[in-house]
């Protein structure tokens, strides 16, 4: 009698997955405020839960925002490549 075994492998990606989105640059931003916040894309606001992580993309050399009554209010992160794939906490860059 023959047996032949079979192994199921995973495979990692070599590099990190990132979104691009017709030139915009895509990244995280995590909820760890407390609270619900709104913010400010430049083309329009988001909600994002707390204890929630949301991609977000913005086109390069834009910026985020954080939300006052639908407009731009404190900047949170200037938008560069730099940016691309990574995850950003609120409240750090609430600070």
């Amino acid at each position: 009698m023959l047996l032949a075994g079979t192994a199921l492998v995973a495979f990692q990606p070599m590099h990190k997955q990132e979104t691009v989105i017709l030139g915009k640059i895509c990244f995280k931003i995590k909820n760890d405020t407390g609270s619900s916040q709104t913010l400010h894309t430049g083309s329009g606001t988001t909600s994002i839960n707390n204890l929630t992580t949301n991609e977000i993309c913005i086109e390069e050399g834009g910026a985020l925002y954080l939300a006052e009554r639908g407009n731009k209010g404190k900047v949170l992160l200037k938008v560069t490549s730099s940016v691309s794939g990574k995850t950003f906490e609120l409240s750090k860059l609430m600070k």
